[in-house]
């Protein structure tokens, strides 16, 4: 390889390699789980007016209440929701329904996961497993989850990473279709019809 060929291959392979090592500090959100066939009904059947009740499950107050619904509303497809702690906090047009919830546990119990995150939300036991922040993330109807996911964050950059990743969870959490790899096990989850 001459001189000049490797002169620019050089600043594609460090801007490469630090990309890859400046997202080592980066939140990681694995893939969604649900248990239902479709989700966007029981986003718009649950949030009537667009208004969500945030349930957060946090014995350390890692971040105040308000962080947590400034971090997470308004994102993902529309109608896009608006979260609140408290009931009370909506004005006297709106609507919400306090059974239909997105619920945020800070460093589940090994239990917290299905079902359980709507039932009965844990926190506890995992604390030294990882160096990161784990969030289970979970969307209820009642008793039942619909969807959910979990997401891992650094600790010193937990609310920087929370306001950075909101679109990606909310897109996880109340996707317009479901795609369905039994379907077509030529579609790549690149194409947008899949």
């Amino acid at each position: 390889m001459n001189m000049r060929a490797f002169s620019r291959f050089l600043p594609t392979v460090t801007g490469t390699a630090l990309l890859l090592l400046g997202g080592c500090s980066a939140a990681l959100i694995e893939a969604p789980n649900y248990k239902v066939t479709e989700v966007q009904s029981f986003k718009t059947t649950g949030a009537p007016s667009q208004v969500m009740l945030l349930e957060i499950v946090d014995p350390a107050n890692s971040l105040p209440a308000k962080t947590w619904t400034d971090a997470l509303s308004n994102h993902g497809f529309a109608p896009r929701l608006r979260f609140v702690t408290d009931p009370a906090d909506i004005a006297a047009n709106e609507t919400i329904k306090p059974e239909n919830r997105l619920v945020a546990v800070v460093n589940p119990s090994q239990n917290t996961f299905g079902d359980a995150i709507c039932t009965n939300p844990q926190t506890g036991g995992m604390e030294h497993i990882s160096d990161r922040l784990i969030v289970r993330f979970g969307f209820c109807s009642g008793d039942n989850v619909i969807s959910e996911t979990r997401a891992r964050f650094v600790p010193e950059n937990f609310e920087s990473q929370l306001f950075a990743n909101a679109d990606t969870l909310s897109y996880q959490l109340f996707p317009r279709h479901i795609r369905n790899n039994d379907d077509d096990r030529f579609c790549s989850p690149f194409q947008t019809v899949c």
